[in-house]
């Protein structure tokens, strides 16, 4: 790929005009035969030669909460006349995805209803590592589920900071305080000379909330890599897993559409007035540790209702650092905190475990070791397959011939230590 500019606080690069860069913009929409939409969402043209357009895998992913298809076309809708609604142009396939990042590619199939060949133009990807907490920023998105128009906005804004997990040698996502409704997912995130920094993007589908997270670009590079190297004929089969899981929970995200992302775990944290940034992410810390701090994101959660965290050390409840407060951040949000004891011991050596509760119902669970690592054996039990499976994530019907999928059913255990889960299927 083409890197262009780097461009970061005190930009002096001429802006590139929103006109412009919004013909790359496509609005996503996943229908059913009748032309029903499913899902709604944004994309980005990457490579018009091989008309490739970057998006939103939750806005794409084709399977229903019970493993059956969720769509049956993709259609594209572009902005090619500034203040005009998006019309639908093109018909697109699902080529690769990456559930792990969030992003997907699809290739355009055909042009619909008298469209021409497709001839949008692609962005230019901006090097990230310019990019910084005060970075001036454009958000390109349309609307979600139920708007009275569906124009493309624009939203200027600026990075605030960044997220990670343990394991990861760079930034997850990047951070800023401007909103857009769900149906931004998926659309681009420009620096001021109109080089794409980052994909806005939801953790999954969720028509109730809005989006407030960047992935940044460098994220997508391997995937459109991959995507620019599939022949004609390749078309990827996207794998299974549950979808609306709360972190460290298998309870799928309910129909209050609230949904608690997962807990990480880190040594430190810098305050800034924009918020605060973790650093040196881990999952077991040296023993004598003063503070442990922590972050998670909130979706679909209305001001105030009130979000429990209940902290235990050992299975046993620690009340001296449980608490409970009323949210205020809207439909989107990022709690990023630290609990400390007093003394100069630090924190006791243990099992820490935090659980998330709303709404009397436990959304997130999240596990830290202060001292040495855990020692329970990892195991799996109780295999069944079926075709389907239930909202508790149980099979609903039998395995059949025929579907290009038979669904794997098993519990795990001595889990807590665990970082990776490979399994290999034969036949």
């Amino acid at each position: 790929m083409t890197v262009g500019p780097r461009v970061g606080p005190g930009q002096t690069s001429t802006d590139a005009a929103d006109g412009d860069l919004a013909r790359a913009v496509v609005q996503v929409i996943t229908t059913t035969d009748d032309g029903k939409p499913v899902r709604l969402g944004s994309g980005v043209v990457v490579d018009s030669a091989r008309r490739l357009v970057l998006t939103s895998y939750p806005v794409v992913r084709p399977y229903r909460s019970d493993g059956g298809p969720a769509y049956t076309k993709i259609r594209l809708a572009t902005n090619r006349e500034a203040n005009r609604a998006p019309k639908v142009e093109y018909e697109a396939e699902l080529l690769v995805s990456d559930q792990t990042t969030g992003l997907a590619i699809l290739r355009v199939l055909r042009p619909v209803d008298g469209a021409p060949n497709f001839d949008l133009p692609a962005i230019v990807p901006a090097d990230t590592t310019a990019v910084t907490p005060g970075t001036a920023i454009r958000l390109f998105g349309h609307p979600g589920e139920g708007a009275a128009q569906s124009n493309l906005s624009v939203v200027r804004a600026a990075v605030t900071g960044q997220r990670s997990e343990a394991g990861e040698t760079s930034r997850l996502w990047m951070k800023t305080a401007a909103r857009m409704p769900s149906g931004a997912a998926g659309g681009p995130v420009f620096n001021q000379a109109g080089a794409a920094i980052g994909i806005m993007l939801q953790e999954t589908y969720n028509p109730k909330a809005q989006v407030g997270q960047i992935r940044p670009f460098d994220r997508a590079a391997s995937l459109i890599d991959q995507a620019q190297k599939a022949t004609e004929e390749f078309k990827q089969i996207a794998p299974l897993y549950l979808e609306g899981t709360g972190g460290g929970t298998t309870r799928p995200m309910g129909a209050d559409n609230v949904r608690v992302g997962k807990i990480s775990f880190a040594l430190s944290g810098i305050d800034t007035p924009a918020g605060r940034d973790l650093f040196d992410y881990e999952r077991v810390f040296k023993a004598g540790v003063t503070a442990l701090y922590y972050e998670y994101t909130v979706e679909g959660v209305p001001d105030g209702t009130v979000v429990e965290e209940r902290w235990f050390l050992e299975d046993v409840k620690q009340d001296s650092v449980s608490s409970s407060t009323a949210w205020k951040s809207g439909s989107f949000g990022i709690v990023s905190d630290r609990i400390t004891v007093p003394g100069s011991g630090g924190l006791p050596a243990g099992r820490w475990r935090v659980e998330v509760w709303i709404a009397n119902t436990m959304r997130a669970r999240g596990v830290a070791f202060v001292g040495p690592r855990p020692t329970s054996a990892p195991a799996a039990k109780n295999f069944t397959a079926g075709s389907l499976a239930s909202a508790e994530g149980a099979p609903s019907a039998a395995p059949q011939s025929g579907p290009s999928q038979v669904l794997a059913f098993f519990e795990f255990t001595g889990m807590d230590g665990v970082g990776l889960i490979q399994w290999i299927a034969s036949r």
